[in-house]
């Protein structure tokens, strides 16, 4: 768990906690982008891009998550929901451009 910072006094401070944050967070979310190009070459068939099961496995995974470090499984929960459909589309970009015989988009 992150130890908590003492909580900002100024607007300035906020905003530089969320930039060392976003810092932290982007490079993360590349990573798992690079993830959806593996799962696209993996898979055979456009209709495992959407697997409703492991959403619904990663999602109870982040509300417990979410619990552990003090913070809002619902939150968390509309999040991921939100952020997996953006990798689920560009998942299925990957595979298509793969069932074409495409160039994919660049990885990240």
């Amino acid at each position: 768990m992150m130890e908590q910072p003492t909580p900002p006094s100024t607007m300035a401070e906020v905003r530089a906690r969320v930039n060392a944050l976003d810092d932290a967070i982007v490079p993360l979310l590349v990573e798992r982008s690079r993830c959806m190009h593996d799962a696209a070459r993996i898979k055979q068939h456009a209709h495992e891009v959407r697997d409703e099961a492991r959403i619904q496995a990663v999602v109870d995974r982040v509300r417990a998550l979410a619990v552990q470090h003090g913070g809002h499984p619902d939150l968390m929960e509309g999040l991921y929901r939100q952020m997996m459909e953006q990798f689920i589309a560009y998942e299925a970009q990957l595979f298509a451009a793969k069932e074409r015989g495409a160039q994919p988009p660049d990885q990240g």
